[in-house]
């Protein structure tokens, strides 16, 4: 039978109430107490095997000597889980000299069950320095308090001297013979050094990603109020901001998806939300940077985003909230007073460290308000409170005064920022001087918030800038220079290659990312690179995505899209976004940043080289035979017929007008398309093999072969029928004077990933699927 502390186990902490237990039962309750690990975290084991060092520590800490040999594990402690090893209830102890600017850490719990039998545990750390023994610190957590244990000590005064460390663990009551059976889980053990520090030039990534935070209510994006003093002070004015990022969806997983792998959201991820996730195939960020021997840890308040969807890989320790509503009302100390120990302990190597605050997500409760009331606003005497919004969002709840309400509303919005502005200020106070000379800071959020700035509330929907226009902040010490605002358009998929640059990682294949490695922009001086952002709202009902270049948007909305709500959420959602959306959107940023006045059929300059970027990036992410008719003149009529050599399984329109009709007729799909200007047709569905025939007339008169291009590039022929290999291409067929083009791209493939049952119960339970 496998001792309960082998290798390759997980533990997690367990109800405390219960009858005391033998050290009998004890043991016993290990053996069921455990799990099998995941196989990312690796324990360094010397050859002496009574001497270990543990994970970033094994150079400065490989003194370090137990009574005898214990296991590597994982335990989880107040939903934080950590790599750890398994010990007796004794003493350890270390022997070596202390470099300059050295601190001790440590942090300790007891084994599942063991509380039980436990009314608490206690830790000392004591140093000997020439004959004098002190103690350096001391820790107690009693029964029922559900946190690691954690101590610190500052050494930089004994620099230079030989020392002996002992660290001695007490349970009151256990006795003397039962010392040795393994209760006790040690974690973060180690001594971190500035010297230590500088032997690794490679920086190490404190990376804040702040959940609904649009950028134009943050203090160094020039809002009027000042909700993000830190972020202005201690970020922008100490580094870099970006004016113009852009998120590749307007809500969190699809977002967090493009943010955390460096590639299009909509061709990782399939139709179902309850699916979304970083597919097993591709690696995250956190995995990259554990490949490279980074220390890493994530600490997260966002539920949706858990070990089960793939966003838990590559972190040594992992900390997410439970599937419980009331995860959404958790603040940002419940982050920050986790991460600031394993901040301050890993100093002394490189590490990735991500913090993703929840605030300012609904309910907007801040732990600022007064009496309810936002310090922003504190004369409002309406009765909208701070969890109605929720409530508003899905229509059950309605405000009385719109102006008035919506400004209070936005307060309250206001107050939520600037609670985590202060939470990350905290975290930015604790960074360790050991790390402090080559921390690469990076400040974001997955999406913005809509305060009915388009007749709409929170987020998800649409596709304006108040949902995806997203601060992205840097900060580098001696190579970003500070102060600097830069312009031209950015996305947060750019972040995972710039942030691997920035670490010295290997160059990549020029495909595996869709994004871009910004670091010249912000360490040379460079102009940022000449890309278009572009994004889909990837939620329930149908298609709408936006392409985002020089300050120019257009918006398209696949209105006529069938489609059938599921439940009275979405048909609430709907409704609106019928009222409020076109088919096509075109705003000027620069000069009409809050999209309020459609520029759609005045500026075909603009437009033409935006639908491109829109059109070519929906090719890429959506399966099918695409039939697309080119803009052509207002009020002609393309009609006929496309006959396969099969039926197809089924057709989707692609972005047509209200008077289009398109009907199948078993292998026949007949059309009849109204000319507005924009691009429009269909997507097939199939195994319909080739072309049979084809019959197609613009205002009556046939349509030139010329003018209908098939696969890559080649005109239509009468005489011959199409084969299936001729309508593919690698790539969105452009042909010049082309009035017509069918095509299918041979790479995509709809992902059929399989809805995820824990996914699914989080979005249940905060309120996003009835």
């Amino acid at each position: 039978m496998r001792r309960p502390y082998d290798r390759g186990e997980r533990c997690i902490v367990g109800a405390t109430g219960g009858r005391p237990l033998s050290v009998l039962m004890l043991v016993a309750a290990l053996f069921v107490g455990c799990r099998q690990a995941p196989s990312s975290f690796d324990l360094y084991r010397d050859t002496n095997d009574k001497k270990f060092s543990l994970g970033p520590f094994d150079g400065a800490f490989s003194g370090l000597r137990l009574p005898r040999t214990p296991a590597k594990s994982r335990l989880t402690v107040g939903l934080e889980e950590r790599p750890v090893i398994l010990a007796g209830v004794e003493p350890i102890a270390w022997r070596g000299r202390i470099a300059a600017g050295s601190w001790f850490h440590l942090g300790a719990q007891l084994v599942p069950f063991a509380w039980q039998a436990a009314p608490s545990l206690e830790v000392s750390v004591e140093i000997t320095a020439g004959g004098e023994r002190e103690v350096l610190a001391v820790e107690r957590v009693a029964r029922g308090v559900d946190r690691w244990l954690a101590l610190e000590a500052d050494l930089s005064r004994f620099a230079g001297d030989e020392v002996q460390i002992v660290i001695t663990p007490v349970i009151p009551g256990l006795p003397a013979g039962d010392r040795a059976t393994p209760l006790l889980a040690w974690s973060q053990v180690g001594i971190s050094s500035r010297e230590e520090r500088a032997h690794d030039a490679r920086p190490s990534v404190l990376f804040v990603l702040v959940d609904t935070m649009r950028a134009d209510h943050l203090t160094p994006y020039g809002y009027a109020r000042d909700t993000s003093p830190n972020l202005a002070r201690e970020v922008a004015a100490q580094g870099a901001l970006f004016e113009e990022a852009y998120s590749q969806a307007p809500w969190t997983l699809p977002s967090m998806v493009a943010t955390h792998t460096g590639r299009e959201p909509g061709e990782l991820l399939g139709e179902d939300p309850a699916a979304y996730g970083i597919p097993a195939d591709t690696l995250s960020l956190s995995e990259r940077f554990a490949r490279l021997g980074y220390a890493t840890a994530g600490y997260l308040g966002n539920p949706t985003m858990h070990r089960g969807n793939g966003f838990a890989r590559g972190y040594a320790t992992w900390y997410g909230p439970a599937v419980d509503p009331e995860s959404m009302r958790l603040h940002g100390d419940t982050l920050t007073t986790r991460a600031i120990p394993w901040l301050r302990a890993h100093g002394g190597k490189p590490f990735f460290l991500y913090v993703h605050y929840i605030d300012p997500h609904d309910p907007y409760e801040s732990p600022e308000l007064v009496a309810g009331q936002s310090p922003f606003d504190p004369d409002y005497r309406g009765k909208v409170g701070t969890d109605w919004i929720h409530g508003i969002y899905t229509g059950r709840l309605a405000i009385d005064d719109p102006k008035r309400d919506v400004e209070h509303i936005a307060a309250l919005y206001d107050s939520e920022i600037h609670y985590v502005d202060g939470q990350i200020g905290k975290l930015l106070a604790a960074i360790p001087e050991a790390a402090r000379e080559n921390l690469l800071i990076v400040v974001a959020s997955d999406h913005g918030e809509e305060l009915f700035d388009h007749g709409g509330w929170k987020h998800g929907q649409t596709l304006y800038d108040e949902q995806i226009h997203v601060p992205l902040l840097f900060r580098w010490d001696g190579r970003i220079r500070a102060g600097q605002r830069i312009a031209g358009t950015v996305r947060l998929l750019d972040l995972v290659p710039t942030l691997l640059a920035a670490a010295g990682a290997p160059a990549t294949k020029v495909d595996a990312f869709a994004g871009v490695d910004l670091l010249p922009a912000l360490t040379q001086g460079s102009a940022v690179p000449h890309r278009p952002a572009f994004s889909r709202h990837l939620a329930s009902g149908p298609l709408r995505a936006a392409a985002i270049f020089d300050q120019k948007k257009l918006i398209a909305f696949n209105r006529q899209e069938p489609w059938a709500p599921a439940d009275e959420l979405q048909a609430h959602l709907w409704q609106q976004d019928l009222d409020r959306l076109k088919v096509e959107e075109m705003y000027d940023l620069a000069s009409d940043p809050r999209e309020r006045s459609n520029l759609t059929g005045s500026r075909p300059e603009i437009r033409g080289s935006l639908a491109a970027v829109l059109h070519g990036e929906l090719d890429a992410q959506l399966p099918g035979l695409k039939v697309v008719v080119s803009p052509c003149p207002s009020g002609q009529i393309l009609s006929g017929s496309i006959t396969f050599d099969r039926a197809p399984a089924s057709w989707e329109p692609y972005f047509l007008g209200p008077f289009d009709t398109v009907f199948r007729v078993g292998s026949e799909v007949r059309l009849t398309l109204h000319c507005d200007g924009r691009e429009k047709g269909l997507r097939v569905l199939g195994d319909l093999g080739g072309i049979a025939s084809l019959d197609l007339r613009l205002a009556g008169v046939p349509v030139s072969p010329d003018q209908i291009r098939l696969g890559a590039a080649r005109p239509y022929s009468k005489k011959n029928r199409v084969g299936p290999s001729e309508l593919l291409t690698a790539s969105t067929p452009k042909v010049e004077g082309a009035l017509v083009r069918i095509w299918r791209r041979k790479t995509v493939e709809r992902r059929a990933a399989e809805r995820n049952a824990e996914t699914e119960a989080r979005l249940r339970a905060l309120g996003y699927i009835q």
